[in-house]
């Protein structure tokens, strides 16, 4: 009897574990983290003298791009925050709009962006795809603008960590 039921446990040991091993797992989606670093230096053409620094951190889990952009030292409070296409060497296009605190000092922005549907920037409309692929190949830069700076006062290449 001692024998049998050892055996038994034997065997329920090794079919529990190949359950185990053939247990369809579901993982959660892996994260990518993008960082730029903001500052008047990185804008393009014509770089700006400002005191003014920022960080824009992305997440992109899935298809959801969640997105934080911080600025200290502006001399002027923000008007708008985009996402261009370009090197870190061009002005590129907008593709993605942000709607943005008016401030000098802090949180410009946060929120998410749904990369299932296209983004649309005025005339400029991209794929979530091809945003990825921007993403993923330095080929977009954060830029924050300001009343003293229309065109931006401070600008970084967004780059994947």
């Amino acid at each position: 009897m001692r024998v049998r039921l050892l055996a038994s446990a034997a065997i329920l040991t090794a079919v529990g574990g190949g359950f185990l091993a053939c247990n369809d797992s579901s993982t959660a989606p892996t994260s990518t983290t993008y960082v730029a670093t903001l500052s008047g230096a990185n804008e393009k053409p014509n770089p700006v003298t400002t005191p003014a620094t920022g960080t824009a951190t992305y997440t992109l889990t899935g298809n959801t791009l969640t997105y934080t952009i911080t600025v200290t030292g502006l001399t002027s409070n923000t008007t708008m925050s985009h996402i261009h296409v370009g090197s870190s060497a061009v002005a590129g296009p907008i593709v993605v709009p942000y709607t943005v605190y008016a401030i000098q000092n802090g949180l410009v922005t946060t929120g998410s962006i749904d990369l299932t549907n296209p983004v649309a920037s005025g005339a400029n409309t991209i794929s979530g795809d091809s945003l990825k692929v921007l993403l993923n190949n330095g080929n977009a830069y954060t830029n924050v603008h300001t009343s003293n700076f229309p065109a931006g006062e401070i600008r970084g290449q967004i780059i994947k960590q």
